[in-house]
Formats: C-alpha cells, sequence, structure tokens
C-alpha cells in the first residue's frame, strides 16, 4: 500500500493521521460530489478544494495555539476538521438521496 507523503506533516501517530486524513478525503469528496451534480460543473468542486486549503492551511493552522497536544486537533490530520466533514458529508447524502442525484 502506498501512502501520500501526509505522514510526513502533523504530529503523532501516522495511523492516527492516515485515519483522519482518509476521513476528510472522503467526506469532502461526498460534498463536493453534490455540488458538481447539482451544478453539472466542475468549478464547485474546485473553489471549494482551493477555499479549503487556504483556510485550513494559510488561515487556521498558523493562528493556532502551539501546545504538546495542538497536532491531535488541529488541521487535515487532527480530529476537527474531519469530524466537521464527516458531519456536514451524511448532511449532504441525504439531501442528494431526498434529491435523486
Amino acid at each position: 500500500m502506498r501512502v501520500p507523503i501526509v505522514l510526513a506533516y502533523g504530529g503523532g501517530s501516522p495511523w492516527f493521521q492516515m485515519t483522519n486524513f482518509t476521513i476528510m478525503i472522503v467526506s469532502m469528496s461526498i460534498i463536493m460530489t453534490y455540488y458538481t451534480f447539482k451544478s453539472n460543473s466542475v468549478w464547485p468542486a474546485v473553489i471549494f478544494h482551493g477555499a479549503h486549503n487556504v483556510y485550513v492551511q494559510k488561515i487556521f493552522t498558523p493562528i493556532s495555539t502551539k501546545t504538546e497536544d495542538t497536532w491531535f486537533w488541529i488541521d487535515e490530520y487532527g480530529i476537527l476538521v474531519p469530524a466537521t466533514v464527516a458531519v456536514l458529508a451524511i448532511f449532504y447524502w441525504r439531501r442528494a438521496k431526498r434529491e435523486g442525484l
């Protein structure tokens, strides 16, 4: 199995990082797929992905207070972003089913 270079970032357990990252990208793909099908365009997914990268990598992570346990909570490898995106993905999955997408 090949794993991305993501293991070089963050902190803590590589399995924890990979689990969170996988949950995040699968959840984000559900949301981006919903908007792609709804609009018949790939541009909403492109904008969503770009906005995610800017907010997480350039705004939220740099302004977060750094402590010994910060890696557990923040960034794409912590638990907060994947948990939030997973909740939103469930919402969009149900919405897509209801709309017949």
